[in-house]
């Protein structure tokens, strides 16, 4: 059987067997991208007239539709005999489905190459993050769908395709800088700023890459200038985390360094007799860093690492219900969260609410993170069942403190609920010997 190929990633392309195919004109791609874009699933003939023709149809625009899949099927089964059914491009009420593997079109792969990317960084893996993010970059051939006819599907389409390789842009460079390679960033970030000047995430990258290069003033510079473009263009100030950028530089903030991640302690050496003495401040825990600005849980992730601790992150509430949720009894649990007050999607508040109302997550501290110092948001938090709240901005002595009290408490109030229920069984032991005469008055 041949080996089909089909680029969307630039040109609309197909391959067989690695020789290029001709699929026709204009309307004949713009067929083939609207069900590409939708392989594995049933086009209607309903919604490929719109895609082709969204203001007017022609009056024989179903039977148009036909004529351009009676061609690509042509196109794309050559030796497919006439009268025999096709195998590829087949018919399915009420339109057409490609019946094709999806990672045989490159906007699928790339997609699909893209999410592994960002698992690989909240998974603290930036090396793996790194390597399949810029894989899935070089996907991209120029502009998505360059040779369709424009149409809002089209554009529609041409244009999340075009966001989400900014975005794995932007996340490989997230992986880059926690790898330590701000140096050979500074230049690629300065020319992506200069193509995209309002996208803050990339200003905040440059602004970190040029403060890890010994270029603070640059990184102002940077911030004046991006201030500059967004009032002039929107009428709006940068954003409060940009703000909170800023500021750090200003002030040296020891958090914006670059330090390599500390590794996991080791266990013990089997046979080694484990030390269960009182909980340390430095003893190291599990961390889970939430925060919806991949920028800022990457600095407080890289942070709270530096400090010993094992460090696991997640971008919105849903994310951290989720991690919270799947193992907190088993060694995987986490120990604590750093959790940012101010996200979108499920604010702190909200998701503070969730994990003290879910009864197997309640006993974790919860700290919440935020640049908002208010008392009425501090005495919010510790209502809803926060054990302590770091302003921003802080230091890492700070955070080293506010992290060991958190810790030690949490273990000392585990190693007295260990110790209460050790008690209560020895008890219980006891009372059931007594009842079947085995105790000692019975001896």
């Amino acid at each position: 059987m041949a080996c089909l190929e089909f680029r969307l990633l630039g040109r609309v392309e197909v391959y067989r067997d690695g020789a290029p195919v001709d699929v026709g004109g204009p309307k004949h791609r713009a067929v083939l991208a609207s069900l590409l874009l939708r392989a594995g699933r049933v086009v209607s003939v309903d919604q490929l007239i719109d895609d082709l023709w969204p203001q007017q149809p022609p009056t024989r625009a179903a039977a148009t539709v036909q004529v351009f899949v009676s061609q690509l099927r042509r196109a794309l089964e050559p030796q497919r005999c006439r009268g025999t059914a096709a195998t590829v491009l087949v018919t399915a009420s009420p339109g057409y489905l490609l019946d094709i593997d999806p990672h045989t079109v490159d906007a699928h792969a790339f997609a699909d190459l893209v999410a592994d990317g960002r698992a690989a960084l909240e998974a603290a893996d930036p090396e793996r993050a790194a390597r399949l993010l810029l894989r899935a970059e070089g996907m991209l051939r120029g502009p998505a769908l360059a040779d369709v006819p424009s149409t809002p599907f089209a554009g529609a389409a041409a244009a999340r395709l075009t966001e989400l390789h900014l975005g794995a842009v932007e996340d490989r460079i997230d992986a880059e800088l926690a790898l330590g390679r701000h140096v050979a960033l500074v230049a690629e970030l300065e020319q992506q700023v200069r193509r995209h000047p309002l996208r803050e995430r990339l200003l905040a990258q440059l602004m970190l890459g040029l403060y890890r290069c010994g270029r603070q003033a640059d990184a102002l510079a940077a911030y004046r200038e991006a201030r500059r473009v967004l009032l002039d263009e929107l009428g709006l100030e940068p954003g409060v985390r940009l703000r909170q950028l800023e500021a750090a530089v200003l002030r040296h903030d020891p958090t914006l360094a670059w330090s390599p991640a500390v590794a996991a302690p080791t266990s013990a050496p089997e046979g080694t007799v484990a030390d269960h003495g009182p909980p340390s401040v430095d003893r190291p825990g599990r961390v889970l860093v939430v925060d919806d600005t991949a920028i800022n849980r990457t600095i407080l992730a890289a942070a709270v690492t530096r400090l010993g601790h094992e460090v696991e992150t997640a971008d919105d509430g849903h994310r951290a219900l989720e991690l919270l949720r799947a193992a907190p009894d088993s060694p995987q649990g986490f120990d604590l969260v750093l959790l940012d007050l101010l996200m979108p999607v499920l604010d702190g508040y909200a998701t503070l609410t969730a994990i003290k109302a879910d009864p197997t997550l309640a006993a974790i501290p919860v700290i919440m993170v935020s640049a908002v110092p208010e008392l009425e948001s501090v005495v919010r938090c510790i209502e809803l069942g926060a054990v302590d709240y770091l302003p921003k901005p802080y230091s890492a002595t700070m955070l080293r403190a506010r992290l060991g009290a958190s810790l030690q408490a949490r273990r000392s109030a585990a190693a007295r609920e260990k110790a209460l229920q050790a008690e209560i069984a020895t008890l219980r032991a006891e009372v059931s010997r007594t009842r079947i005469g085995t105790g000692p008055d019975h001896l």
